[in-house]
């Protein structure tokens, strides 16, 4: 069971604070040949009179509830075990779109001490995908990561993430799950269900980062966790896309039987939400019967249309392969149904989290994309039947 453990002197004074994956497997390691111990160890274990210890659900729970009580008490040990090193908090501005920030500054701190700045942006980096916030100043327009899940250019909305955020880092986590519940069930109630499935998308967030079993010392040992390379990910996707703002995304997908009846369908998002008013459908003419070739021919036609708006990204449903028709130069990437992996057209792999947001769009597009081109498709074979 993770949690917190205290240890304490005769006087009931708090010598340390410290958590664990298993507190009982950890308190009965201070325990034991003062050979295998330190000598700052042996030293509190001679001073330890009563053991205390507060159960959570989860790692990083007593995480922040060890920082919280650190903050609070200033225990002996604690405070010996910086080494001189000044220890990390987490702040939130006060800019008109608040943003949580990151120094030495115990005044008006939201969460800390941490030993280390890889735990304090690990914590932030998992919690951005139950609420979502800014890390620099806020864009006019919906920026990549509004794409993603991870922003909100509404400000009410955008203030009201950062009041979650801010139980998050308190430890309030059953708060936070109970108004997602509330939310997510308002909207279902009054069948506005986009708005309900990214209420539920981030319970689900919340439920893995609550369950994922990590030990809560990995943070130090090694601060690259899930979470962390899940945003490493999307940091390279967005690299790979330099600057474009991603206001329009469309998807391609090719249907034909044996390449007979071969249609295309184009599908869009725009500002991060599905367009069916934007689909089009491609009637196939090549001659050449692979998916790659109908796909060139599809692309082609598609951005010839000036009068159709330009995109910002392109992707196509399929693997790499399907990147060897890409000669212009929009940001365009394929994403391979088997392992759900985006291909490059430099031929790397980016490889998202299945419940991550924004690679939960692009599977809807591909879906929407499969669906349409097989609606033409099933329509052009019924025309070559006959009675």
């Amino acid at each position: 069971m993770p949690g917190v453990y205290i240890y304490k002197d005769k006087h009931k004074e708090i010598l340390y604070v410290g958590k664990a994956n298993n507190l009982k497997n950890r308190v009965k390691s201070y325990f034991q040949s003062p050979v295998k111990l330190g000598p700052k160890t042996v030293n509190l274990v001679s001073q330890i009179s009563t053991i205390e210890y507060i159960e959570v659900g989860s790692e990083i729970e007593a995480l922040l509830l060890e920082s919280k009580l650190i903050k609070k008490f200033k225990p002996k040990y604690n405070i010996a075990a910086k080494d001189d090193k000044s220890p990390y908090y987490i702040h939130i501005s006060k800019d008109k779109y608040p943003r949580p920030i990151i120094n030495h500054l115990a005044n008006d701190s939201i969460a800390g001490p941490f030993l280390s700045g890889f735990v304090a942006r690990s914590i932030l980096r998992q919690l951005r995908y139950i609420t979502p916030y800014c890390t620099t100043a806020h864009p006019e327009k919906p920026c990549f990561y509004t794409h993603l899940g991870l922003c909100d250019p509404d400000l009410s909305k955008y203030r009201q993430n950062i009041a979650k955020l801010k139980k998050l880092l308190r430890g309030e986590f059953s708060k936070v799950k109970s108004e997602l519940t509330n939310l997510m069930q308002k909207s279902s109630k009054i069948h506005n269900f986009e708005t309900a499935s990214k209420y539920r998308d981030k319970l689900k967030n919340l439920n893995y980062l609550l369950l994922k079993p990590v030990s809560a010392d990995e943070y130090i040992v090694n601060p690259n966790l899930v979470q962390d390379k899940r945003l490493e990910s999307l940091e390279a996707l967005h690299l790979a896309l330099s600057t474009w703002p991603l206001a329009r995304i469309e998807m391609f997908d090719i249907s034909n039987l044996s390449g007979t009846s071969a249609t295309g369908a184009m599908t869009v998002a725009i500002d991060g939400q599905i367009t069916p008013r934007e689909y089009r459908h491609f009637t196939i003419k090549t001659n050449e019967l692979n998916d790659v070739s109908m796909m060139k021919e599809m692309l082609t036609r598609r951005l010839k249309r000036l009068d159709w708006p330009k995109p910002d990204l392109i992707v196509l449903d399929g693997g790499r392969s399907q990147l060897s028709i890409v000669n212009w130069d929009i940001p365009t990437f394929a994403l391979a149904k088997q392992d759900e992996v985006i291909w490059d057209t430099s031929g790397n792999q980016i490889k998202l989290d299945r419940i991550n947001s924004g690679l939960q769009l692009l599977q809807r597009l591909r879906d929407e994309a499969h669906r349409f081109a097989r609606r033409l498709h099933h329509k052009h074979r019924s025309a070559t039947i006959k009675p």
